[in-house]
This record gives C-alpha cells, sequence and structure tokens, in this order.
C-alpha cells in the first residue's frame, strides 16, 4: 500500500496503512494487484471514523450513518467512508457530533453527506478571488477523486450548493454578532450583517459630539457629508430556474439587499406607474427602463447605491431589477439606502441619469412608506452626474451637474459602482 499525500515514498502493509490513516480519512491511498496501483477507499481498509469521543477512544454503542453509506466533501476529493455516530446514553444529536469535528451536515435528519469546513471556505475564497462556480468546484473535486470516468464518485452536487449557502449565511451571521442573538436570528434588524464603511459619516460611531449643531457652512461640506454613487448593472441577470416557494432566501434584509417581499410588493403595487421621457440626451437608461427583455429570467440585473469616495455598498441598497432602469427601482434603493443615515445633513448623490432621475424624485417619494421619507428640505442635496458618463449630456447638464463646479466634492469621479461591477461581473456565470 502506499499513500499519495503522505510525505515520502515508502510502502505500508495493510496493518500499519490502518494505523497510519485512522486520523487521516481524506488521504488518497493505493493498492499494488501485482500488476498496478489502483485507488482504494478507507472504508474498504477498514478504517472507521468515530463521532462523540476523542480520537482513538472507542465507543460502546456505535451507531453506523443511515444505510452505512456517509460522502465527505473535501478540496482535493469526494469520499465515501465508513463512519459511526456516539450511541452512548449521554450522545450530542448527530449534526452536533459531525460539526465539532468540523463536518458541515447536508441534512439535519439521517445526515449521509457532508462537507468538511476547509472545503466550504476554500470554494468561498475561490468564488470571489477566481469567480470559480460551484459546479466547477464540485467537479474538480470528483476529478480528483477519478479522473478516468470509471469510477464516478455519488452525485453530491445538489448537497453542496445547499451547504454552501448555509455555511455563508451562518458565517455572515457569527461575523456580524448576530449568531447567539437572545431572540433567535429571526431578530436580526435590517442592514445589522453589512459592513458599514469606516470613512462615510456614521452618527454615534465616528461624528464628535454634537457635529448637529456646527455651523451649516461647515455640516454641508465634505467633511460630514455623505458621498453617494448610483448604478444598474444588466450582467447580473439570474434565470428564471426556481422561485421563492420553492428555493426560500435566508437573507431578509440583513445585509446589503433588501427584504425582497417588500420591495417586490411594493414594486408590484406601482406597476402601472409611467416613466418620464428624457428630455436631456437620448438615455437609454431612461426612455427603455420598461422595454428591456426579461423573457427567461427573474431578474435583468441589479441596483446599487454605493459610496462613492470609497466603494463600500451600503447597507439595504442593492436590488433585483425586473425589467430596465426604471426610477422606482431605483428610487425604492436609494430611500431604503438613505434609513441607516437619515440624521447626515449634507449629500452629494451621483447617478448617470441625475439630471431626469431627480427631477421630480421628491414627488414620487410620495407613494413609498412614510418609514422611507427623507425629509430633504432640513438637507442640503446636490445631485451630479458620474465624471466619465457627463460628456454623453446636453451642454445645460454638463455644468449644472459636473463635479467640477461643485465645492467640497475635491476630485471625487462618482464612478465607484463601475469599479464594483469590473469585479463582481465576472461571477455573473453563477446566476
Amino acid at each position: 500500500y502506499r499513500c499519495q499525500d503522505c510525505h515520502g515514498t515508502e510502502l505500508f502493509c495493510h496493518l500499519c496503512m490502518v494505523r497510519v490513516h485512522a486520523r487521516q480519512p481524506f488521504h488518497k491511498m493505493e493498492h499494488w494487484d501485482g500488476i498496478s496501483f489502483h485507488g482504494i477507499t478507507s472504508k474498504s481498509m477498514g478504517i472507521r471514523l468515530q463521532l462523540g469521543h476523542t480520537s482513538g477512544v472507542c465507543c460502546d454503542n456505535p451507531l453506523s450513518a443511515f444505510n452505512d453509506d456517509f460522502v465527505i466533501i473535501d478540496y482535493n476529493g469526494i469520499y465515501e467512508v465508513g463512519l459511526d455516530f456516539c450511541g452512548c446514553a449521554s450522545a450530542q444529536p448527530h449534526i452536533t457530533q459531525l460539526l465539532r469535528v468540523r463536518l458541515f451536515p447536508a441534512t439535519t435528519v439521517d445526515p449521509k453527506t457532508a462537507a468538511t469546513f476547509r472545503s466550504l471556505e476554500y470554494f468561498q475564497m475561490l468564488s470571489f478571488e477566481s469567480k470559480v462556480s460551484a459546479y466547477e468546484f464540485y467537479k474538480t473535486a470528483a476529478r480528483l477523486t477519478d479522473n478516468t470516468g470509471i469510477h464516478v464518485p455519488k452525485d453530491r452536487y445538489e448537497s453542496m450548493l445547499r451547504m454552501m449557502r448555509e455555511w455563508r449565511f451562518i458565517k455572515q451571521m457569527q461575523r456580524a454578532g448576530q449568531g447567539h442573538h437572545p431572540e433567535g436570528i429571526a431578530a436580526t434588524e435590517q442592514g445589522a450583517c453589512a459592513v458599514l464603511c469606516p470613512a462615510c459619516p456614521h452618527a454615534g460611531k465616528n461624528l464628535p459630539d454634537g457635529w448637529e449643531n456646527a455651523p451649516s457652512e461647515i455640516r454641508s461640506r465634505f467633511i460630514y457629508a455623505l458621498f453617494l454613487a448610483i448604478d444598474a448593472n444588466f450582467r447580473l441577470a439570474r434565470r428564471n430556474v426556481s422561485s421563492d416557494t420553492v428555493d426560500p432566501g435566508l437573507n431578509h434584509g440583513y445585509a446589503f439587499f433588501v427584504e425582497e417581499k417588500a420591495y417586490k410588493g411594493f414594486i408590484s403595487s406601482q406597476a402601472r406607474a409611467v416613466q418620464e421621457m428624457s428630455s436631456c440626451s437620448s438615455h437609454n437608461a431612461v426612455n427603455l427602463a420598461d422595454a428591456r427583455v426579461s423573457r427567461g429570467l427573474a431578474a435583468t440585473g441589479a441596483g446599487t447605491i454605493d459610496c462613492a469616495r470609497h466603494n463600500f455598498k451600503r447597507p439595504c441598497s442593492i436590488g433585483d431589477l425586473q425589467k430596465g432602469e426604471r426610477y422606482l427601482n431605483m428610487d425604492y434603493l436609494f430611500l431604503s439606502s438613505m434609513q441607516s443615515s437619515s440624521d447626515i445633513m449634507a449629500l452629494n448623490i451621483s447617478y448617470d441619469i441625475a439630471c431626469q432621475w431627480s427631477k421630480h424624485l421628491w414627488t414620487r417619494m410620495s407613494a413609498f412608506p412614510h418609514q422611507y421619507h427623507i425629509k430633504h428640505h432640513e438637507k442640503s442635496i446636490v445631485f451630479l452626474v458620474p465624471k466619465f458618463h457627463l460628456p454623453a449630456h446636453i451642454a445645460k447638464c454638463q455644468t449644472s451637474f459636473s463635479f467640477n463646479f461643485i465645492k467640497g466634492v475635491g476630485r471625487t469621479d462618482g464612478e465607484a459602482p463601475e469599479r464594483g461591477w469590473a469585479d463582481i461581473n465576472p461571477i455573473a456565470t453563477s446566476t
């Protein structure tokens, strides 16, 4: 016998191989049959993974996994293992026993599949950095297990999708300090899990006491001003392959996306709203907002509200688009985003169609629930067009909405969302 993952090239007898790999069940072992080496599983070697006890301690009442059929997904392969749960009187539930050895179960009742914590962490990093989809990651692990197509491992792709989704949600709650909320995860407030921009003004966090009493000429300048950038991206389309009933989401407005039911409910209630045509250049974002093809798509794209100076997404400020870049959708995202910054008195808002969108914004706001209303008469609000998009506007807009002619904005260009889209667009193949 030999092992592909152990250091060295020495050969072992059966007894030594079992002794060495009793605590290494995810190594690739091979057996010499007199002609060639061929792969074998730890289960076929008689190695059993005992849960509920410290390593090397035998359980007096071991319980085999359901049908003695257990599959573990690791980052370097998919393994069939012999796994025994502890059946002692003081034994923990099966899922707890799995989690304590860093195995994430696919189901809570009679689990037959699990993924190692390190494989879930590894995929999460790969999906962000290399834009690898879950399908590609799973197929890679399957290929590493058997690249000949002769001994294909049991298909656990659907289980992998479910585990990764649950893993990401649980880690999000853990990192945001919501995992042990006294009233449970359901009591998590809107946007509580979002990572706030540390440089933007946040009342009660990074603003001095009494900042609201500062002279108006200071409050309206960049010191206490909030810079926002609005944009939509139609590369992040999502195909209509499921439904909220069959595949419900775990996040309910806890981080960056708006709460879906309230968002879609309001959009549906305003379905007959007619969007005003552009009086500037023939902006497709305005004139074709209701004409974008949505056949076969659950979402034609995504809209966002960003921190314009530091490229951070804002809490409860991202949402799916059902058609084009309609004012209705973008209004909702903007007003939702402002709920976490209602105390800020100075706003510099950048949007590539700001000259049209801003015209009747406050009139349209009256159709929204009261909690979304902004006391705009008490604030200093400036609407601007990002520098790269500005030349596409008529001459009047190029002067009225230019960053170059506004005091207190520095060299802000307003193109923050475009930089974010460039990084996230490659992951669109996973939607």
